[in-house]
């Protein structure tokens, strides 16, 4: 979670001797994905990690396939080449998984446990946790269940029959501290204004899911950066090239951290602003 870490890996990738990668060809490799700044920025990323890799221009042409975001991952499946997939949905991604896909995905978001770690270092003495969930959430509520840490974790449900701004409402004053998990699904704009005006008016801080929430009002969060996807990205391509076979599928390992350092300050939070929490995180074991 350290500033830079998330191009560590690729930088120890293109430092190393040009023996390691002599017994196996390049990965000739296509990206797959809605053409804008991700995709092209993607794209000179890889090129400028100096990996033995040939992106070439059609899917014909590729050993494998990458896809960037859900939609180009599920049109890329029919492809009947092997898949990694960026950014992807994790329900999506299981999904797929289970009925045998050649694939691995990079999930959307950060892992539960990393969030919680930020949120500790953050408010030391918070104790109630909620977690709103989604079907298409990047947590589980099983997820939730194997927790093990000194946090109480509860879980708030979204479904037609408990609907966003009742559970707020209801369950928000019991608790320390919301926290939300990326799903585009549940999280759009009215949900954005409706989450952080109840924790506004209740006095609750609001973490997570990623970038645009804290710009808007949520105190931090994690998030897996352009840098964070292109690094994890190295890797799975590597070992898909020496061994034919993906890694597991999985969040980023080092993502990156953003504060809002105005609605930090205002909860006379322990580390108001993202340089400082960056710093604390660091002296995490």
């Amino acid at each position: 979670m350290r500033q830079g870490r998330d191009w560590l890996i690729a930088l120890l990738l293109v430092l190393a001797p040009s023996s390691l990668f002599a017994q196996t060809p390049p990965l000739a490799v296509y990206v797959e994905g809605a053409q804008g700044h991700f995709r092209s920025g993607f794209i000179q990323a890889l090129q400028a990690a100096g990996q033995p890799l040939v992106l070439v221009a059609s899917e014909q042409d590729s050993d494998m396939l990458i896809a960037l975001g859900d939609e180009a991952f599920s049109r890329a499946l029919e492809q009947g080449k092997p898949v990694l997939g960026v950014f992807v949905s994790r329900a999506l991604a299981e999904k797929v998984e289970r009925k045998g896909c050649h694939c691995a995905a990079i999930w959307a978001g950060v892992a539960l446990d990393d969030q919680l770690a930020m949120l500790e270092v953050m408010m030391p003495l918070a104790r109630k946790v909620g977690v709103v969930l989604g079907p298409n959430s990047a947590w589980s509520q099983g997820a939730l269940q194997d927790y093990s840490g000194r946090l109480s974790l509860f879980p708030m449900l979204v479904s037609p029959e408990n609907e966003l701004g009742d559970l707020l409402r209801e369950t928000l004053p019991e608790l320390d501290v919301l926290l939300l998990p990326v799903d585009e699904d549940l999280f759009g704009p009215a949900a954005a204004k409706l989450i952080l005006l109840t924790s506004y008016r209740l006095r609750r801080p609001v973490f997570g899911p990623e970038q645009s929430y804290v710009q808007a009002g949520s105190v931090a969060s994690l998030y897996a950066s352009g840098g964070d996807l292109v690094a994890e990205a190295l890797v799975h391509l590597e070992s898909f090239r020496q061994r034919k076979r993906f890694r597991r599928s999985g969040f980023v390992h080092t993502p990156s951290v953003i504060v809002n350092e105005h609605v930090a300050g205002s909860f006379d939070m322990r580390y108001s602003n993202t340089e400082a929490l960056r710093d604390a995180q660091e002296m995490l074991p």
